[in-house]
């Protein structure tokens, strides 16, 4: 697998690239989003991470990937401007139940 790939608005793309992700999608709108996330899929990613605004509004084609495909795992980040909540999964567990081996962290 090669790893990971984002999906954000320009802001969160390039934040990640500059992190070391070159793998980072400029997504304008939903439609772009979906997109390049299809187009993502041949290219064998373990995780994709999305912001939570473009994540919602494709929310049908995310959920049908999570039941027709073990990978990629979907992570939904927030973007510029949208509120940290506490999410019910973290990423660390979702990287427990994709492996099915625990992180430390610390």
């Amino acid at each position: 697998m090669k790893g990971i790939a984002v999906i954000a608005d320009r802001d969160t793309a390039t934040l990640f690239k500059l992190a070391g992700v070159g793998s980072s999608f400029i997504a304008d709108s939903p439609d772009e989003a979906e997109k390049v996330l299809k187009s993502l899929l041949d290219e064998d990613f373990g995780v994709i991470v999305l912001t939570k605004s473009l994540a919602q509004s494709i929310q049908r084609t995310i959920a049908k990937l999570a039941k027709d495909r073990k990978y990629p795992i979907i992570l939904v980040i927030p973007g510029k401007g949208e509120p940290i909540e506490k999410e019910a999964i973290s990423a660390q567990e979702y990287i427990k139940k994709a492996l099915g081996i625990g992180l430390k962290t610390g």
